[in-house]
């Protein structure tokens, strides 16, 4: 009887743990966080050695930004999670958010040494390495990572090596690459298998079958939006109409921060991650890479405290709701540990912003990067862009979309033409030098001659340029879109070339 009660006691104590964790990850789905974090805390008082409770609040602290605290329950987890991957992952980003891509390079490469034949870690790895600049040693761990048993993250690591792989080693990919056909019936899966294959053809010279691959990518990607260009006309108008003479002729406030704010905005593709690249290496330059600290926090609690919609909240704005702005993209810069004089946030959607950046930082300075339009639409219709949003994936909509930030561009410039400065891709790759010079003279920096080595930083880059900017400056990008300039043309009809 005794030995039964006992059971029958740790039997009841496991199902109420199991039906906590379940719940706890049910609410950290709904993003409800804090009651996901006090459901595993309670399993934490049952079981402090619980592996999932311990998991689920690391995730919590990475929502949360609380990245030391993410490493502290992250790392106990992966003690008691010894057979998973997804902890060693997170751990590897926490470390990455604070700074210390050493210790998430050891991380991952602990996590290879105990799945070996697993595709997914190498591809993880692989990914580590290209956004530190390690290249070589990405291509050899997506070399290995093809040899493991095939899954869906199998075709994601072809596309990574038929950028990366000599021309002789393309066709062994494609015949690779076909052995997916039919397997994976998600449009993620078969849209990257269309890019794998237009990038193999264009390595090899074949622009005609490119095209087609290139074409069937974003025409499928394109079905995947859930909104047209077009649709955006009326926010801009309205963005327009708000910030208009009145709004920039009003008082604003002498606000005295400790950095200068620096942002490097315009259309996708246009050289901004290169551009960063260049700056960031003077000693008195950081940068919190594509922030949308401003569209994800400061935006909402605009539109909270005044109860009216962007863009028309910026203009019921007070003294004491940008002095909160200020403290929320204070906190930001803090949290990348940025502390240079000037501080780049080089997420190019923030043209629309300029009007309520102008309010918060009034001593912003703005570098908006233009191109050449048909390399520029070029560059972004023949890269893959993960984001479903129809300018990425259609030289229409891209053609759009351009337009419309060419308006709002000089619309900000005839208010505030001093704040901002205009610089092509082009004149940036044929005097790049004299051009930064410029740059950081606007910033109030002088020159200094590291800028140009780099290409030899191992911070991280992310974007869609990260192969790119670990070479010195070349001119093969200024001419890469005349061999589909047919193509081009059928698309959008008979342009004269432009500048956005």
């Amino acid at each position: 009887m005794a030995f039964s009660s006992f059971y029958f006691y740790h039997e009841n104590k496991q199902l109420n743990t199991m039906l906590l964790l379940d719940r706890a990850t049910e609410l950290l789905l709904e993003n409800r966080l804090r009651e996901a974090e006090f459901m595993f805390k309670q399993v934490l008082k049952q079981n402090p050695k619980n592996g999932k409770a311990l998991f689920g609040l690391g995730r919590i602290c990475m929502r949360l930004e609380q990245y030391d605290n993410a490493i502290y329950y992250l790392k106990r987890a992966c003690e008691h999670l010894p057979k998973m991957l997804d902890p060693l992952y997170a751990l590897a980003d926490a470390f990455i958010a604070v700074g210390s891509p050493v210790d998430a390079k050891t991380v991952l490469e602990y996590a290879l040494s105990v799945a070996r034949h697993n595709a997914q870690i190498h591809y993880h790895l692989g990914q580590f390495y290209l956004d530190h600049g390690f290249i070589d040693n990405a291509y050899q761990v997506f070399q290995k990572g093809l040899e493991c048993p095939s899954s869906g993250v199998s075709i994601f690591i072809i596309f990574e090596l038929m950028q990366l792989a000599p021309t002789n080693e393309i066709p062994a990919l494609m015949e690779k690459l076909t052995e997916f056909e039919g397997k994976y019936e998600h449009p993620k899966f078969q849209i990257i298998a269309y890019h794998a294959f237009a990038t193999a053809h264009q390595a090899l010279g074949e622009y005609k079958e490119a095209f087609e691959f290139y074409d069937k990518a974003n025409k499928l990607q394109l079905e995947q939006c859930e909104f047209k260009t077009a649709d955006m006309v009326p926010f801009f108008n309205r963005l327009l109409e708000t910030c208009n003479s009145d709004f920039f002729d009003k008082p604003i406030d002498k606000v005295k921060s400790t950095f200068t704010p620096v942002f490097i905005v315009g259309l996708p593709r246009t050289g901004s991650t290169l551009l960063e690249q260049i700056l960031t290496q003077h000693s008195q330059v950081g940068s919190i890479g594509e922030s949308i600290i401003i569209s994800d926090k400061i935006v909402p609690y605009l539109e909270m405290r005044t109860e009216r919609d962007f863009p028309e909240c910026i203009y019921e704005t007070t003294t004491s709701m940008l002095d909160y702005c200020r403290s929320v993209y204070v906190d930001e810069v803090k949290k990348n540990r940025v502390q240079e004089e000037a501080v780049i946030n080089k997420l190019p959607a923030n043209f629309q912003n300029i009007g309520l950046i102008y309010k918060i930082f009034p001593n912003a300075r703005f570098i908006h990067l233009t191109r050449d339009f048909r390399a520029n639409a070029w560059s972004v219709y023949s890269n893959h862009f993960a984001e479903n949003e129809p300018y990425f994936c259609s030289l229409t909509e891209f053609q759009l979309y351009a337009d419309i930030e060419q308006q709002v561009m000089e619309h900000f410039s005839s208010h505030l033409n001093k704040s901002i400065f205009h610089v092509s891709y082009e004149t940036l790759i044929d005097d790049p030098e004299r051009t930064i010079q410029k740059l950081l003279n606007f910033i109030y920096l002088k020159y200094e001659p590291e800028c140009m080595d780099f290409y030899k930083s191992r911070s991280k880059v992310s974007t869609l340029s990260k192969t790119q900017v670990r070479q010195p400056i070349h001119s093969r990008s200024l001419t890469r879109w005349q061999a589909f300039e047919t193509y081009i043309e059928k698309e959008l009809g008979q342009l004269t070339p432009k500048k956005n």
